[in-house]
């Protein structure tokens, strides 16, 4: 199980409106998400509301529903801004947001949430 934390869009996620999620990767990040979707596609990850190590707690659970990919920051369809949680009235405004540039390559990660009981949870 991976875990992403969902500090800037946690109502969002809750919501379950966020069913994507843009991120500045390592190459070595990347391809742990990549691997995940190839080798274990109906694995349950964990959202968090912030870093674990800064006192986060779990907020919910997703699964990846398509292969993570790189793009342009940019190059963002506009569509994404609802998959981003619908917080922004254009790329350039999610953009400036996350305190970035166009030119910028992010991770994108798609998923959706996952509703599980605690008993389920306590298992993961």
């Amino acid at each position: 199980m991976a875990i992403l934390s969902f500090a800037l869009t946690t109502e969002a996620f809750l919501s379950g409106k966020k069913t994507k999620t843009r991120r500045r990767f390592s190459d070595r990040q990347f391809t742990m998400w990549c691997n995940q979707f190839d080798k274990y596609p109906d694995k349950i990850h964990t959202a968090v509301d912030k870093v674990l190590y800064a006192g986060g707690n779990r907020i919910g659970h997703f699964k990846l529903t398509a292969q993570p990919y790189l793009e342009r920051l940019g190059d963002m369809p506009i569509e994404d801004l609802e998959a981003e949680g619908g917080m922004w009235e254009s790329v350039e405004d999610f953009i400036n947001f996350i305190h970035g540039t166009p030119d910028e390559m992010v991770a994108v990660i798609t998923f959706k949430k996952i509703y599980i009981n605690s008993e389920m949870a306590d298992k993961l």
